[in-house]
Order: structure tokens, then sequence, then C-alpha cells
């Protein structure tokens, strides 16, 4: 099966790929990255039980794989897992 990558958002994760690719990232590319990780480990530090502290990572690794990586520039705007 194959897929139309031209349809699918860039995602945090792409930005992490082509980050470690040695391409440069754009300011907005690198404030997203960085908000992305903050959000990451404050919601995960934030669980309170081995199962909460799974679906929140369950949720976040589909959040990095899916979500538009604009989604990751304003920190306010950010739910929580």
């Amino acid at each position: 099966m194959k897929f139309d990558t031209k349809i699918l958002p860039i995602s945090i994760n792409d930005l992490k790929d082509k980050y470690f690719d040695g391409i440069a990232l754009s300011h907005e590319e690198e404030l997203a990255l960085s908000n992305f990780d903050q959000y990451r480990i404050n919601r995960l530090n934030a669980a309170k039980s081995d199962a909460e502290f799974k679906l929140c990572y369950l949720k976040i690794q589909a959040m990095a794989n899916l979500s538009k990586y604009q989604y990751f520039l304003n920190m306010d705007s950010l739910q929580s897992c």
C-alpha cells in the first residue's frame, strides 16, 4: 500500500528526523521541538500512577507522529493528555 505523504502534516517526529539528518531547522521548528520536549517531560512527570503514565506516553507518541508541529508553538494552548 502506498500513501500520499503530501496530505500528511509535518510532525514533531518529522522535525526530529530532519534534525538528526543534519538539516537546519527554522526558528519556528526549533521552538516547536523545544516546547514538545518540555510538554512531554512535564506531563509524564505529573502522572500519578503507572497506568496514567503509560496512557499519557502513548498519547504523546501519537501526537508526535500525527499532529502538525505548529500545535506545539504555543505552550499555553496545549491540552493535557
